[in-house]
């Protein structure tokens, strides 16, 4: 039986970790080997964040046209804050009132509302009245209807 070094040291490494159950099976450095090369960005959704209707400049889907947009640290009270400041008026971002303000979703209103901020509301009011017109039916006797 000629085997070659790299096929008795695979055979070996069988041998080595057969029966030893789940706790041995082979794993990569990250996990196992059947895992994606994406599940991070799987596991990481992008969601709209405004500051209640208003467009947030730290929102992941905010853009500048002008490329003016850059996003710092600044201590507030000891702790390290995100704010977004202008290259071209070398202060803070005026959020959505900027001639060059851009949502990549393409949800920011021309006065500066987040158009998923106001889904979100329509959504939660919705859900809020049809639950108040199950409540009214459920208070409704039986006996009413029959006859």
């Amino acid at each position: 039986m000629n085997n070659t070094s790299s096929e008795r040291w695979r055979n070996e490494d069988r041998r080595h970790y057969e029966g030893r159950g789940a706790r041995y099976e082979k794993t990569g450095h990250h996990g196992s080997y059947a895992s994606t090369r994406f599940q991070h960005l799987e596991e990481k959704r992008l969601e709209p964040q405004p500051i209640g209707d208003k467009c947030n400049p730290l929102c992941p889907f905010f853009t500048c046209n002008k490329n003016a947009l850059m996003i710092t640290s600044k201590p507030v009270r000891g702790k390290m804050i995100r704010v977004a400041q202008c290259r071209l008026i070398g202060g803070d971002c005026i959020n959505g009132e900027c001639q060059y303000a851009s949502c990549r979703l393409n949800s920011l209103l021309p006065d500066g509302r987040c158009a998923k901020a106001l889904e979100r509301k329509i959504k939660q009011s919705s859900d809020e009245e049809m639950f108040k017109q199950m409540k009214q039916f459920e208070d409704y006797d039986v006996s009413d209807f029959i006859r």
